[in-house]
C-alpha cells in the first residue's frame, strides 16, 4: 500500500520485507488480505483469526491479475487451480497472520502524525507538491473507503512493515565474513573426474525370475495402464462469449471520450545512477567518507560523460542497477523517492546532478532520456477499448447463462446438445485422456476429472456437472468412449523389469568398487584408474559437470594435494573425483565486500524474519479446513 519507492525496492531490507511478506499487495488493494468477514464460512484459522473463502478467493484472484502484468495478459486462470498453487497462497496468507501476531506482541505502533505525513506525502494525493484533499476524497470514493476505514488499513500495513524492518535492522555481517564469504564462493579448483560405470558389472548380475515376479507383484501400478475416457463438452466463458459480442463505432467513441484520462501516457523519464550507500544512522565519519567518495566521481563524470557507465559498473553499490551500468529504466514521476524524484524532473535531458542525497545515501544521476505526456488517438485505443468492452459485457452475459447452462447439463443429462445450443457455443471433442495424467485445460481441473471419470457418467452415460474450472468458465462434458484400467501382464513387462533390476544391481557393484578405489587413492596406493585431463571448475563454472560433483570438489580437504573425492553418478555408478590445484581468487575491494556484507545481512535478516514465522508456527493454533485447498472452496 502506498509503495510507490522503486529504488527502495532495490535496497535490502526491502527485499526482505517483499521476501517475508510474501503475498503481493496490489496498490491499495490490502483489505482482502486482512479481513475476516463474519457469518463467511472459512477455510483456516490462525489462533482466534479466521481466513475466509471469499479472503482467499480474493487473494488468488489478486495473484493471477499480478501473473498477468508481470508476464502479460495471456496466462491461463487455471494455472491458479492447482493445489500447490493454491496451498502456496493460503500458506502466504497465514504467515501474514502470524506475523500480525508476532508484530502485536511487540507492540509496535504508528502514530497519528506518522499516519498523517505518509498520506499527505503520498504523490497520488498532491497536486503541484501540495496534499489535495479533493484527490484524497476522489480516491477513497473510487475504492469505496471511508476515511476511518482507509486509515485503519493503512496504519496496519505501516505497522507491520515497521516491525518487519525492526527486525531486518538486527541482522548483521562483517568485512570478516564477506571476506570468507567470497573466498568460498569464487576459488576454483583444477580436478579430474573418472567414471566407474555400471556397465563394467553387468555381466557379473544375475536376476532371478523370483526376483522379477516380487519386483511386479510390488509395483503393479507402474505396470497399470490408466483408466482413459474419450470426451465431448462444452465450456462456458467469458472468453468463449467475448467474440459474440458486437460493437457500434459510437459505443467505442463513447467509452474513449468518456475515460480520455486512461489514454493520457504521462511524462516518464530514464536515469542512471551511482549510489554511494550510507545508511541515515551512520556515524558522522561514514557520512563524510560517503560524501567526500560521492563528490570524487560526480567530478570525474561532470569531467567525462562517457565514463558514466563503467564508474556506475565499478563503484555504485545499488546492485540492481550497477551491472547495467546504473541503467534505471524509464518511470513516472512519484516513482522515486522525493529527493532523488525531485532532482530527475527538474533536470534536462544529458544532465548530470548531484551528488543527490536519500535515506539510501548519495546518487549521482544522469537524465538520458524523456518521453513527454502523450494521448493515444482513438484508432490506437480501440482494439484496448474493443477488448475490455467486449469483456465486460462477455461478463455480464456469462452471469446471465450461467444458471441455464448448469441447469439444462444436469436437467437433460443424456445429451449436451441442448445446453450447447443455450448459450450458442459448440460441442467440442478431446482425444483419449488418461486418469491421473497431466492434462491441458480444462481437463487439468481435479474435479472435471473425477465427474468424467464417476460411475454416473462412464456407466450411466450422463452429463458431468456444470464444472467452475477457473475464475468465469463451467465446463459440462460427457464420455463417448471410455478403457478401464489393466494390468499389463508379467510377460509383457518382464524385460523391462529384468534390465532394471540388472542396472540397478550393477549399479551398487559400481559403488561399491569405486568406494574401495577412493580408499586406496587416499592412502596412497596404486590404483588401476585413469584420470583424464584436468578442468578448472568453480561454483560458477560448472564445467558441465553435475553439481554434486561440483559441491564436493569444492567441499574437500586440500591440505594435502592431490586430494580425491568420491560421489554417487546421478546417471548410475560412481565418480571418482581427484583435486589437483586449489585456486584462490583476487582480494575483493572494499565496494565489493560491503556489496556482499550487505547481501549477507539481507539473507540473516530473512532467516531471522523466517525463524519468527516458523516460531509463531508453534505458539499459534493453525487449523485448515478439509479440502480447503480444492476448487469448490471459493465462492
Amino acid at each position: 500500500m502506498l509503495e510507490s519507492i522503486r529504488i527502495a525496492a532495490k535496497t535490502w531490507v526491502a527485499k526482505v520485507v517483499l521476501a517475508l511478506i510474501t503475498v503481493p499487495f496490489a496498490l491499495w488493494g490490502v483489505e482482502s488480505y486482512i479481513r475476516s468477514t463474519p457469518g463467511q464460512d472459512s477455510i483456516a484459522k490462525v489462533g482466534d483469526e479466521k481466513i475466509s473463502s471469499q479472503e482467499f478467493s480474493d487473494a488468488v484472484r489478486n495473484q493471477l491479475d499480478q501473473f498477468r502484468q508481470q508476464f502479460g495478459g495471456g496466462i491461463d486462470a487455471s494455472i491458479m487451480d492447482t493445489p500447490e498453487m493454491r496451498k502456496s497462497i493460503l500458506d502466504q496468507l497465514i504467515d501474514q497472520r502470524l506475523l500480525t501476531a508476532a508484530m502485536q506482541a511487540g507492540e509496535l505502533t504508528v502514530s497519528d502524525v506518522a499516519l498523517r505525513d505518509r498520506i499527505s506525502n503520498e504523490p497520488s494525493f498532491q497536486e503541484s507538491g501540495q496534499f489535495s484533499s479533493a484527490r484524497y476524497d476522489t480516491f477513497l470514493k473510487s475504492q469505496g473507503y471511508t476515511a476511518a476505514r482507509f486509515e485503519g488499513l493503512l496504519r496496519k500495513d505501516m505497522e507491520r512493515q515497521q516491525f518487519v524492518e525492526s527486525i531486518a535492522s538486527t541482522a548483521f555481517s562483517g568485512s570478516v565474513s564477506a571476506r570468507q564469504y567470497l573466498r568460498a564462493a569464487e576459488q576454483s579448483r583444477e580436478i579430474a573426474v573418472a567414471t566407474i560405470a555400471p556397465d563394467r558389472f553387468t555381466a557379473e548380475v544375475k536376476i532371478t525370475p523370483e526376483q522379477v515376479k516380487t519386483f511386479y507383484e510390488s509395483h503393479q501400478t507402474e505396470f497399470t495402464v490408466p483408466a482413459q475416457v474419450r470426451a465431448e463438452y462444452v465450456e462456458l466463458s467469458v472468453e468463449a462469449l467475448a467474440p459474440q459480442i458486437q460493437l457500434g463505432a459510437e459505443e467505442i467513441k463513447a467509452f474513449y471520450d468518456a475515460n480520455a484520462a486512461r489514454y493520457v501516457q504521462k511524462e516518464e523519464r530514464k536515469a542512471s545512477h551511482i549510489l554511494i550507500s550510507v545508511a541515515a544512522t551512520a556515524k558522522d565519519e561514514e557520512k563524510n567518507a560517503a560524501k567526500e567518495k560521492a563528490d570524487a566521481l560526480y567530478a570525474q563524470v561532470k569531467k567525462n560523460p562517457k565514463e558514466f557507465a563503467d564508474l556506475a559498473k565499478k563503484n555504485s553499490q545499488d546492485p540492481g542497477s550497477a551491472i547495467n551500468g546504473g541503467d534505471l529504466g524509464f518511470f513516472g514521476r512519484g516513482a522515486m523517492v522525493p529527493a532523488f524524484d525531485q532532482a530527475v524532473f527538474k533536470a534536462n535531458k544529458d544532465d548530470i546532478v548531484g551528488p543527490v542525497k536519500s535515506d539510501f545515501g548519495y546518487h549521482i544521476i544522469r537524465l538520458t532520456d524523456i518521453r513527454p505526456e502523450r494521448a493515444k488517438s482513438i484508432a490506437d485505443a480501440t482494439p484496448e477499448i474493443e477488448g475490455e468492452l467486449k469483456k465486460q459485457k462477455a461478463q455480464k452475459k456469462f452471469a446471465e447463462l450461467a444458471e441455464k447452462f448448469s441447469n439444462l447439463a444436469y436437467e437433460q443429462s443424456t445429451s449436451l446438445k441442448a445446453a450447447a445450443e443455450a448459450v450458442n457455443l459448440p460441442i467440442k471433442q478431446s482425444p483419449f485422456i488418461s486418469k491421473g495424467a497431466a492434462l491441458q485445460p480444462p481437463f487439468n481441473n481435479p474435479k472435471l476429472m473425477a465427474a468424467l471419470f464417476s460411475d454416473d457418467v462412464i456407466k450411466n452415460k450422463r452429463n458431468t456437472e456444470a464444472v467452475e474450472v477457473a475464475t468465469n468458465s463451467l465446463v459440462a462434458a460427457r464420455a463417448l468412449e471410455s478403457k478401464p484400467a489393466v494390468l499389463r501382464p508379467l510377460a509383457e513387462v518382464e524385460p523391462t523389469i529384468m534390465a532394471r533390476l540388472t542396472r540397478e544391481e550393477a549399479a551398487k557393484l559400481a559403488k561399491k568398487d569405486g568406494e574401495a578405489k577412493l580408499a586406496q587413492l587416499r592412502e596412497g596406493k596404486p590404483v588401476d584408474v585413469k584420470f583424464p585431463a584436468v578442468l578448472a571448475i568453480s561454483r560458477t563454472n560448472l564445467g558441465g559437470l553435475p553439481q554434486n560433483v561440483i559441491e564436493a570438489a569444492l567441499r574437500a580437504d586440500t591440505k594435502i594435494l592431490p586430494a580425491y573425492v568420491g560421489v554417487e553418478n546421478p546417471d548410475g555408478g560412481y565418480l571418482l573425483v581427484q583435486i589437483a590445484k586449489v585456486i584462490e581468487p583476487a582480494p575483493a575491494d572494499e565496494a565489493k565486500l560491503k556489496a556482499t556484507s550487505t547481501r549477507l545481512t539481507q539473507s540473516q535478516a530473512q532467516q531471522q524474519l523466517q525463524s519468527i514465522v516458523s516460531q509463531m508456527r508453534t505458539k499459534v493454533d493453525v487449523s485448515i479446513t478439509k479440502d480447503a485447498l480444492e476448487k469448490k472452496a471459493e465462492k
